[in-house]
């Protein structure tokens, strides 16, 4: 009889560990509410002729106007960073992420720079 409730116990904790490892990396699927809000602010600065845009270099070649690049440097680093990630993790899954996020660090740069040789009579609605 002490063998089987030992037997018992030991399967028991096995399936107790075994749920508190995958759990936390269950949890991590499903977007928290602040991050989605996030997300939608995000989005909700940049234009979609412009996040199309952005998307194509990301995926092929430069091709991003200066009005659309003024327009995202202004959404922010932060915001741009998190919308790649999420674009990884879904449309862009296939790419190679490590070459993506290179590729989409270039962009932020090229643009940042580009950002601060306009002068600021050039707003970003003029270059149409």
């Amino acid at each position: 009889m002490a063998r089987f409730i030992g037997y018992q116990t030991s399967v028991i904790l096995i399936f107790v560990i075994t749920t508190m490892m995958i759990l936390p990396g269950l949890a991590t699927l499903a977007p928290s509410p602040s991050n989605f809000m996030f997300l939608e602010e995000c989005k909700s600065r940049l234009h979609a002729r412009c996040g199309k845009e952005i998307f194509i270099t990301i995926i092929k070649e430069w091709s991003i106007s200066d009005r659309c690049c003024m327009e995202f440097v202004s959404m922010g680093q932060p915001c741009h960073f998190a919308l790649v990630n999420k674009a990884l993790s879904g449309p862009l899954s296939k790419l190679n992420k490590s070459d993506a996020l290179t590729k989409s660090v270039e962009i932020w740069n090229q643009c940042f720079e580009l950002s601060q040789f306009l002068s600021p009579a050039t707003s970003p609605s003029s270059e149409e």
